[in-house]
């Protein structure tokens, strides 16, 4: 094969494979996917799901590509049709699944969860509250197969066949050694009328980036008469204050906050906004209740936290319906990280624009390469002899 032909067949080899774009969620040894954090848009309620970053090198302890599941909403038939087709596939693994608290639009989804994965830990607070779905709940949970049901996660369990993983806060939790996560708050010691107040706040850390899960905690009381004290933290956010923030620390700073209890006044005092410090935040809703409260989100904004909504395109739909569309997509490799929504909104005409012209483009692109691939490949035949070639006066085998 001459020199020219062998050239002209690598460059070819080269392009197909650059047509040829990878899935970025396929791992391969020596490529880390990011980590990915979804805020499914369920309705008025919560349900996020992690996928930690993943090698491909399975059972080294590292980059093991982890499902976390942080609550599942207010539906366990709508959940079904929410999360696979946003990538947690039916059967899959579910290495860790948290019940933030019992209160049904965190916890129903998670039923039918059980129904569709294969889940190995379940984390609930341990407030045994009534009702025959949270009773299904916990049921289901008790019984998954090859499971272990920690509850309460924080504290001594009273009920035969429950765990804990600790009697005292803060506990690691083992999502991969490149992470650092910790439950920082739970209670099982609540009422009816304070529930909230059981909620798991976990953080998150991934070298740069970070996170602060926070449930439905509460830090004050609702403005009555006028008075709405922002400026002094009750509860939990007390709590979290007191423990996690001094002078010559701050584990409460992160990047990023779901903000707690869907927006509502109850939370998000003043301090606590500023300990975290976080440059984005994530109100889970639904176009009930009145929420986000417009005095929280203005409180966030004041301190340079910009505010992401799964209620977005909700005006004018019933609670019912509000779900699906506003889904939030995070991902970070542990120094930057991205945060954008599935859908783009449809009253936004610069982001269409944007979007149509990055697809032109893109379509562009893949035409000339594969123009130009086509071309090589040509190029690369072998030559065909001339026609004075084919003429030419046959030799003759002879017996003399």
């Amino acid at each position: 094969m001459n020199t020219r032909l062998k050239t002209a067949i690598g460059v070819v080899a080269v392009l197909s494979l650059a047509l040829v774009r990878p899935d970025p969620s396929i791992s391969k040894e020596g490529i880390i996917t990011p980590l990915k954090i979804v805020m499914a848009d369920v309705g008025h309620g919560d349900c996020i799901w992690i996928k930690t970053p993943d090698d491909g090198i399975k059972g080294n302890g590292k980059y093991e590509g982890y499902n976390i599941i942080i609550d599942g909403g207010p539906s366990s038939t709508r959940i079904v049709d929410i999360l696979p087709p946003l990538g947690l596939k039916y059967g899959s693994k579910v290495d860790w699944m948290i019940n933030t608290h019992a209160h049904n639009d965190h916890y129903r989804g998670l039923i039918g969860m059980l129904d569709i994965y294969k889940v190995r830990r379940i984390l609930d607070p341990g407030y045994q509250s009534g009702g025959t779905a949270f009773g299904a709940f916990c049921w289901r949970s008790l019984i998954e197969p090859g499971s272990v049901f920690y509850s309460p996660v924080i504290g001594i369990p009273t009920i035969p066949g429950l765990k804990s993983l600790s009697q005292s806060v803060p506990f690691p939790l083992d999502w991969g050694k490149e992470l650092d996560v910790e439950i920082l708050y739970s209670n099982p010691a609540v009422t009816d009328d304070t529930v909230n107040e059981s909620s798991i706040v976990l953080r998150l850390e991934y070298n740069l980036f970070s996170m602060l899960f926070t449930g439905d905690e509460e830090g004050k009381y609702r403005p009555s008469g006028g008075y709405n004290d922002t400026d002094h933290p009750m509860m939990v956010e007390k709590y979290l204050l007191d423990h996690y923030v001094d002078e010559d620390n701050n584990r409460l700073k992160s990047t990023i906050i779901k903000i707690p209890h869907h927006g509502s006044e109850t939370s998000s005092t003043t301090p606590f906004i500023k300990a975290v410090g976080a440059k984005e935040g994530i109100i889970c809703a639904g176009n009930r209740h009145g929420l986000p409260d417009e005095t929280v989100m203005k409180r966030y904004e004041d301190n340079a936290c910009r505010i992401w909504r799964t209620d977005r395109m909700d005006q004018g739909k019933t609670g019912s319906e509000s779900h699906g569309d506003d889904t939030i997509i995070i991902s970070s490799n542990g120094i930057d990280y991205d945060i954008q929504y599935k859908n783009i909104d449809p009253r936004d005409t610069v982001a269409l624009a944007k979007k149509e012209r990055e697809e032109s483009e893109r379509r562009m692109r893949d035409g000339a390469e594969k123009t130009r691939a086509e071309e090589l490949a040509a190029a690369a035949q072998p030559e065909v002899a001339g026609k004075e070639d084919l003429e030419a006066e046959p030799i003759l085998n002879t017996l003399d």
